[in-house]
């Protein structure tokens, strides 16, 4: 700090280590500046874990799509210009499963012509009963990459045969599938329900903040765990635009950083049956990667910022107090520049809405352009999950650009 008089004016300049100090500063402390504040572990590079490309359908098969920097382990897919499924295919179920989240009904099996025929190193192989491939019309797949399927159990590309030897046995159920991802905080798990209070190994060593459970033998609900919402009776539904649901009892407490918890629900719904199969996709906060959270909305269109940390590549909103908003689904590749608009709803099998110009990717989160009540509703809770194209500043010192 310096101080001098200008016309009897006192002025002071702070340096805060924009400019190199003239003596270093006393152990322990640093400049004060973004780079560090922000946690020490970053992922520097979110598209080794998570990618969305589009394309025109072929119409045609095979199709070999070269388009993402990692192997996927879940693809979510949909038409931009036809009513066809939102449809998810994950490698622990593998490529002949499809469940819609547009949809209650049990997941469909294809004994041939599997709508993915391999999850690749840098991409997918998929068949014309993945549907974006059918038919005319531009399509959109969102990937994540767990943790690799080079056997029944797998954790960060290690193959095990059994639970145990994945280290998943510490619940009162063990999975009977897995592909667990650590760094980049995403687990894919396959269940057998009981009827009774339970606990599941999710693998991850981190509290998941998200959680969607679909029930693969019987027509369901997708239940979806936020952690804006807590447990209890807490519950959103993947395929209905419907607000919190609080009768029921999914959870029987909150997940921890090695188990989730599974209420003894006897309704058609719940996530833990007796005999019955489940998929659970789980996501734990990651610095730079991923991030879920919640916010209140203004009813305006210049509405509030949420920060990230990161430049969001993906983000999901859902209105949760408010019953009849559907969920939302946007990303940077079919906006690559502001303002967002094209919006797809996991909950339906619309084609792309362009008629809300909804919001801004900026370099460090998001900001709502638009009074919507599904994304912006004064006195709503709406929640979010959001991935990222880069992160605000990377481990070398590097910043996310603006739009």
């Amino acid at each position: 700090m310096s101080s001098g008089t200008n016309t009897g004016t006192a002025k002071g300049t702070l340096n805060c280590g924009q400019k190199p100090f003239k003596f270093p500063p006393p152990d322990g402390f640093q400049p004060l500046n973004l780079a560090n504040i922000l946690p020490e572990t970053v992922i520097a590079r979110p598209d080794q874990y998570v990618g969305v490309t589009t394309f025109q359908a072929p119409n045609s098969e095979p199709v070999v799509f070269d388009v993402f920097n990692f192997q996927p382990d879940l693809l979510i897919g949909k038409s931009r210009t036809n009513t066809y499924n939102f449809e998810w295919v994950d490698s622990v179920t593998g490529g002949a499963w499809v469940k819609s989240s547009n949809s209650s009904g049990a997941a469909t099996e294809y004994a041939s012509n599997h709508p993915i025929r391999s999850f690749n190193y840098n991409g997918f192989t998929a068949g014309l009963n993945f549907s974006v491939l059918y038919g005319s019309g531009d399509s959109v797949v969102w990937g994540f990459k767990a943790g690799g399927n080079k056997n029944t159990f797998n954790v960060d590309d290690v193959g095990y045969a059994s639970a145990a030897a994945a280290g998943l046995d510490g619940g009162t159920i063990d999975p009977t599938g897995a592909s667990v991802g650590t760094n980049q905080g995403f687990s894919i798990l396959k269940y057998t329900g009981t009827g009774a209070n339970a606990t599941v190994s999710h693998g991850l060593g981190k509290v998941p903040k998200f959680m969607i459970i679909k029930n693969l033998d019987d027509t369901s609900h997708w239940v979806v765990y936020h952690h804006s919402l807590g447990t209890g009776e807490h519950a959103l539904w993947l395929n209905e635009p419907d607000a919190d649901q609080t009768g029921f009892d999914y959870w029987n407490g909150e997940p921890t950083s090695s188990v989730f918890t599974l209420g003894a629900e006897t309704h058609a719904s719940g996530t833990n049956l007796n005999t019955k199969n489940y998929i659970n996709y789980i996501w734990s906060d990651v610095p730079g990667l991923q991030k879920f959270g919640s916010y209140g909305g203004n009813d305006v269109d210049d509405g509030p910022f949420i920060e990230l940390g990161f430049k969001p590549a993906i983000v999901i909103y859902k209105n949760s107090t408010n019953a009849g908003n559907e969920w939302i689904i946007v990303d940077s590749k079919r906006d690559p520049h502001n303002v967002v608009k094209h919006i797809l709803n996991p909950n339906d099998n619309t084609a792309d809405d362009t008629s809300t110009n909804l919001v801004d990717f900026l370099s460090n989160g998001f900001k709502l352009r638009s009074a919507t009540s599904r994304a912006n509703k004064a006195g709503g809770v709406i929640v979010y999950a959001a991935w990222a194209e880069s992160p605000t500043v990377n481990l070398y010192g590097g910043q996310s650009n603006a739009r």
